[in-house]
């Protein structure tokens, strides 16, 4: 299956993998470091992750998109332009339908060239009024589903504009580490849906900090120099947000995830 990799690629993929782990419990962190790691180390010009339910049929009324992440667009109206091209075409008028409605919940890669043939792509009005003018060429898509019932998430990939197409090596770095992050997710890893890190106020991340560090509310009130009414109120208001009603129901969100990093994105 990765009969193109070498040791070497093996251990890197792992790499990329562990420190995806290590940001485990901010999920904007670690999309962003797997998103901004893999585009290095395949060459990729943008890079589209998306995490989905009930996939398979396709339907829009069917599926549901609960996080979508991306990078690595040339400018801004670039990006602008693409996903208001890819807003106003019917999914099922779309290349790569055929393909996509027939994941049945197993890993699929499919290549450019496995969807429209070289020659077509170079054709379509899609390439050349759309994908050449937004800086992207050559693409691989990687859909593979997580350990939660029902849902997935995909790797869009593309090459940019005049550089060489994804190889069978970079196709298989994609596919391995896809595979890998996607048995962590809502373990190790955050999933999309989960109460995010990221909408605390600065203050909620610094108590957050010292529960998970074990602190009681009168210690943190003194570390912080806080009224213990006010830390009170912030340790309320983080177990609202969690869904929790006990500190050991908080810290059990956490089990198994690295601390948290409150100076990441």
């Amino acid at each position: 299956m990765f009969a193109h990799l070498s040791a070497r690629d093996v251990h890197e993929c792992h790499q990329l993998a562990g420190a995806c782990r290590e940001l485990g419990a901010h999920v904007d962190a670690w999309r962003h470091h797997l998103l901004t790691s893999l585009r290095q180390f395949v060459g990729a010009q943008v890079i589209i992750n998306s995490e989905i339910e009930n996939f398979g049929s396709m339907n829009a009324d069917d599926s549901k998109f609960i996080g979508v992440h991306r990078t690595g667009w040339i400018s801004d109206d670039a990006e602008t332009r693409w996903r208001e091209y890819a807003q106003s075409i019917p999914v099922e008028r779309t290349p790569e339908y055929p393909y996509l409605s027939k994941f049945s919940g197993k890993k699929m890669v499919l290549s450019r060239d496995q969807i429209w043939g070289r020659a077509s792509w170079y054709r379509s009005h899609t390439f050349n009024e759309i994908h050449r003018e937004c800086g992207i060429d050559d693409y691989v898509i990687s859909i593979c589903p997580t350990n939660i019932p029902g849902r997935c998430t995909t790797l869009w990939l593309h090459k940019g504009v005049g550089s060489q197409d994804f190889t069978q090596r970079e196709q298989e770095i994609i596919s391995m580490v896809h595979m890998t992050i996607n048995t962590e997710i809502g373990t190790y890893l955050a999933a999309a849906d989960e109460p995010a890190l990221s909408s605390l106020t600065n203050r909620r991340l610094q108590v957050l900090d010292r529960l998970l560090a074990g602190d009681s509310e009168k210690q943190i009130a003194y570390q912080l120099e806080v009224g213990k009414a006010a830390i009170h109120d912030h340790v309320l208001a983080i177990y609202r947000h969690f869904g929790v009603s006990s500190r050991g129901e908080l810290l059990a969100k956490f089990i198994g995830r690295a601390r948290p990093r409150f100076d990441q994105p």
